[in-house]
């Protein structure tokens, strides 16, 4: 029995390293739950503040590991955690792993400080010195890069912090791993009142509703729904992208407009019975916000043309426009009395006194696809 202790005891010390990543099919049925929901009411601490622990959290999006025959989501005891139960989160494998706290409750709307009481060693991801983490606060993207840096052992403890704004009343955060070797103990978050000057230190609403329509041949209307910035942030402008290929990346060359600051625009620029497809995203002054879906559209057809009188090779003789749209071989002129008693409604005598010669093309736009024309 001693040994077993013993055994065990060294298994919970290693932390981190006791993890083994299990294909996804070998999961349990049902696959595994979060233990907390994140409902638990907070804590009251000293200086007015209210502490949540991390094992009451709702855990989500975790891989499929085993630690001592029990699977993730799960918690691990920390002799040093603030917890009264001595239990902590490891989030340190789970690349797309949430801890959402449901049940934020403040007196007022204001700004507010979360401090993170944390831990780790660089355990498996040798080198590792920081594990940034994404924060969301109402649905609102804080951050996706609120560093964590090593504390150097799984209980030596210490605390990072970030301003936010809460609204009056019930609130939720979330805290959400950006990369696979996310932080290993996680104790609490503790929310008290902030009075200093409120930084910028969140990024827009990423934008919904985006919707464009073709208004004539060579315009595309775009609206789509105001984002909003976090406190202290100022005001949102946004940047639309265009290109004729689908599932486009947005970047500075297919860049139409930027510092927009109402959510519409007319894009005057296309040309007709053409595919565009659009998106947009939002900034204030701390960054810019995650793109929008994307939308697509086609200008109206292009306008039947009616004739074309091109004078090959020469200058305008009306109602001959000079020679345009032609391709390779070359010219000749003269002046030369040409005989068009022949000729049923005949040119100008100037259009048969200069022409191409040898091998070349005319490529005349503006026609309707499929119709035809007399030459």
């Amino acid at each position: 029995m001693k040994n077993a202790l013993l055994a065990l005891l060294l298994l919970l010390s290693l932390g981190a390293g006791t993890m083994r990543a299990q294909d996804p099919s070998a999961c349990p049925t049902p696959q595994p739950t979060s233990k907390g929901n994140g409902l638990v009411a907070g804590v009251a601490v000293d200086g007015g503040g209210t502490r949540y622990y991390f094992p009451d959290a709702l855990l989500g999006g975790f891989d499929c590991f085993e630690q001592l025959q029990s699977w993730f989501p799960s918690t691990i005891s920390s002799t040093n955690a603030l917890n009264p139960k001595h239990l902590v989160v490891d989030m340190a494998y789970a690349s797309e792993g949430t801890a959402t706290f449901l049940n934020v409750v403040v007196p007022a709307a204001g700004a507010y400080t979360l401090d993170f009481r944390y831990a780790f060693q660089e355990g498996l991801f040798p080198g590792v010195k920081d594990r940034p983490e994404g924060i969301t606060v109402n649905g609102v993207l804080i951050t996706n890069d609120m560093h964590f840096p090593e504390t150097g052992d799984f209980e030596s403890y210490q605390d990072e912090t970030i301003v936010v704004p809460l609204v009056a009343g019930q609130n939720t955060i979330q805290m959400t791993n950006i990369a696979q070797q996310s932080v290993s103990r996680v104790d609490s978050m503790t929310v008290t009142p902030f009075t200093g000057a409120v930084p910028c230190e969140g990024l827009p609403n990423a934008i919904s509703g985006l919707n464009a329509q073709a208004a004539s041949t060579t315009q595309i209307n775009l609206n789509w729904n105001a984002s909003t910035a976090p406190m202290n942030c100022g005001s949102v402008t946004y940047s639309v992208y265009r290109s004729t290929t689908s599932s486009f990346t947005p970047s500075g060359a297919t860049l139409i407009a930027s510092s927009l600051i109402t959510p519409q625009y007319s894009d005057t620029n296309p040309v007709c019975d053409t595919t565009y497809y659009y998106a947009v995203t939002a900034a204030d002054p701390n960054g810019t916000s995650s793109t929008s879906n994307q939308v697509t559209v086609a200008t109206n057809e292009c306008p039947a043309v009616g004739n074309v009188q091109i004078n090959a090779g020469g200058p305008e003789v009306d109602p001959f426009v000079a020679d345009i749209d032609f391709a390779g071989g070359g010219k000749q002129n003269h002046t030369n009395t040409i005989d068009l008693t022949g000729v049923a409604n005949p040119a100008p005598m100037a259009v048969y006194q200069s022409g191409h010669t040898g091998n070349f093309t005319y490529t005349i736009s503006g026609f309707n696809h499929g119709s035809s024309h007399t030459i």
